[in-house]
């Protein structure tokens, strides 16, 4: 009898613990949200406590990167030698002067809910969620309704059945009514425990608005001469058995490609796969690469170099990201872009930014996915592949999921 007072005892306690976890951290997003300031709050694959990049006062800062030429913004900044930026990036898939490549200063830059919890407190409430710079798109209808990505497929096909490229990646985007927008606070949290090997993260700035995503697909990490990047391509619902040749091609172009840019660096590279990766309910072909390089360089130079990969642009590169910005149809504004702490501590953590939605006011999200486009793609299939991408978000994080 005793023994059983005792065993329901502790399990009291560790209920009491969790909902007094639960509340600090639901508490700290919401200071956050409700401050106004620019932010990244964000947790890594294999996790258990994320991170917090805070700016106090101001606006992010506009960049000048290499890969989408200059800006025209007031206060961008060259990456000049010796003037390498340190801070939160967040990118977009093409730089425009609306949509520029964000840095979110690193005030503050803490880990842990306790510290976050911490930092928090002492945030005032000047709610802005509106957008300043980014047109609004209000595109609702549904991929089977869409015309648009109907007629954009066709124009890729063709070029692709005619040899002029090896890939084309095509995106779409939907605003539709979500439960988890305005209650961004209950949602970051489910989805840390929902996606433990993907990147989950919650920023805002004042330019770009409030964007949501959990991430598989690291684009670079690593610091000095030692460096570590992934080729994810391919996508199913079920885990075991074989890819289809597809798959496997698709894989294969951005593997090629990824070993290319190494080789050209100079780069001693070693690969662990491809082999199969979970992200959310979805299974994706994966490949590891470690490398190291022959002298410590900048973070920015090798991202220019590996941005956009295959896997979200296509093969040429360059022509086939000038394909894309005139005939896809679709904004893809941050999706497609990358984000991650860069020169923070020393070591940098950049992820490409896919599985993610722009957060709008009144309950309502811009979702975005894509799926990479080879000869051997049918039209039917590609479209159930982006209902299922946009489904992770929308599906894995519902309040009631059992």
């Amino acid at each position: 009898m005793y023994r059983n007072r005792r065993l329901h005892a502790n399990r009291h306690k560790l209920y009491i613990r969790k909902r007094r976890q639960e509340r600090v951290t639901t508490e700290s997003v919401r200071r956050l949200l409700d401050s106004g300031l620019d932010f990244a709050l964000y947790r890594f694959p294999g996790e258990r406590e994320p991170h917090l990049v805070l700016q106090t006062n101001g606006e992010a800062l506009a960049l000048e990167t290499l890969h989408g030429g200059p800006t025209t913004n007031a206060g961008t900044v060259g990456l000049l030698p010796g003037n390498e930026p340190s801070g939160f990036i967040f990118a977009p898939f093409t730089e425009t002067a609306k949509t520029p490549t964000l840095l979110i200063r690193p005030d503050v830059a803490v880990s842990g809910w306790e510290l976050i919890d911490l930092e928090t407190r002492t945030l005032g409430k000047q709610r802005r969620i509106s957008l300043s710079s980014i047109e609004m798109e209000d595109r609702t209808e549904d991929i089977e309704e869409s015309d648009g990505y109907k007629v954009a497929f066709r124009s890729f096909k063709y070029q692709l059945d005619r040899e002029n490229y090896q890939k084309l990646v095509l995106s779409f985007s939907q605003l539709k009514d979500w439960e988890g927008a305005g209650h961004e606070d209950e949602l970051f949290v489910r989805a840390t425990e929902r996606f433990p090997n993907s990147m989950v993260y919650l920023v805002y700035t004042h330019q770009a608005g409030r964007w949501f995503g959990c991430t598989p697909e690291l684009l670079l990490e690593g610091y000095g001469q030692k460096w570590h990047t992934m080729a994810l391509a391919g996508t199913r619902t079920w885990e075991h058995g074989e890819w289809n040749g597809k798959n496997v091609h698709e894989q294969r172009i951005v593997s090629d490609y990824i070993e290319g840019q190494l080789q050209g660096l100079g780069a001693r590279i070693t690969r662990h796969g491809p082999y199969t990766s979970k992200a959310g309910h979805l299974f994706h072909l994966r490949t590891d690469y470690t490398f190291h390089l022959p002298k410590p360089t900048q973070p920015l130079n090798i991202i220019n170099l590996l941005h956009p990969t295959p896997a979200l642009c296509g093969l040429p590169k360059m022509e086939a990201w000038n394909f894309i910005r005139l005939f896809e149809r679709n904004r893809r504004l941050y999706y497609g872009g990358y984000l991650g702490p860069l020169n923070l501590r020393a070591e940098t953590n950049i992820f490409v930014n896919i599985r993610c939605a722009q957060i709008r006011p009144g309950g309502k999200a811009l979702f975005f996915a894509g799926g990479g486009l080879t000869r051997n793609s049918i039209f039917s299939e590609e479209k159930d592949e982006i209902k299922r991408k946009m489904d992770t978000l929308l599906s894995a994080l519902a309040k009631d999921q059992s």
